[in-house]
């Protein structure tokens, strides 16, 4: 237990560096950039309350604000993240439940599975990012691109990184 809550803040720490000092620099065709912070919460596992992940979205997008200078727009939309990830996990279950001390990657949860949990998080959260970001002006049009460009990008980023997920001894 205690190992994995100290393995949970390190990937927080490591999420949070890469996203603020890397993936926060990085604009293709000037607008999209893919969010790997959110693998912070995709990666808990899935017994974590759900009072844990509201918590983790709140203190995780305020962070990212702060730094990012984007005045509530992450802690709003990642906290949306938060409060979702139980109702979609409950969504794409299996008829027999998740295995317990089960993990939400691709491993334990099959692609299929797994890709469905990803892509309705990071598109419910791209889509309040988004249309809260173009109240500032933003057209209709641009802002349904930005949603589903970004939603494809950042589901690449989370699936690569599935890649390096190791199987439990």
């Amino acid at each position: 237990m205690t190992s994995e809550i100290i393995q949970n803040i390190l990937r927080w720490i490591l999420l949070m560096a890469i996203q603020i000092l890397v993936f926060n620099n990085i604009y293709i065709g000037g607008v999209y950039n893919p969010f790997i912070y959110v693998l912070i919460i995709l990666s808990l596992p899935i017994e974590a309350s759900a009072l844990v992940t509201l918590l983790i979205g709140f203190f995780t997008g305020f962070i990212l604000d702060v730094f990012s200078h984007t005045y509530g727009l992450h802690t709003m939309a990642f906290t949306l993240f938060g409060f979702l990830r139980p109702i979609v996990l409950r969504l794409v279950a299996p008829r027999d439940g998740y295995a317990f001390g089960s993990n939400a990657n691709v491993l334990d949860m099959q692609l299929g599975r797994y890709s469905a949990y990803a892509l309705l998080l990071i598109f419910s959260h791209h889509l309040l990012l988004f249309v809260l970001e173009g109240f500032s002006g933003g057209s209709v049009g641009s802002i349904t691109m930005k949603v589903l460009v970004n939603t494809f990008l950042t589901f690449i980023v989370v699936l690569v990184s599935q890649s390096f997920t190791r199987k439990r001894a």
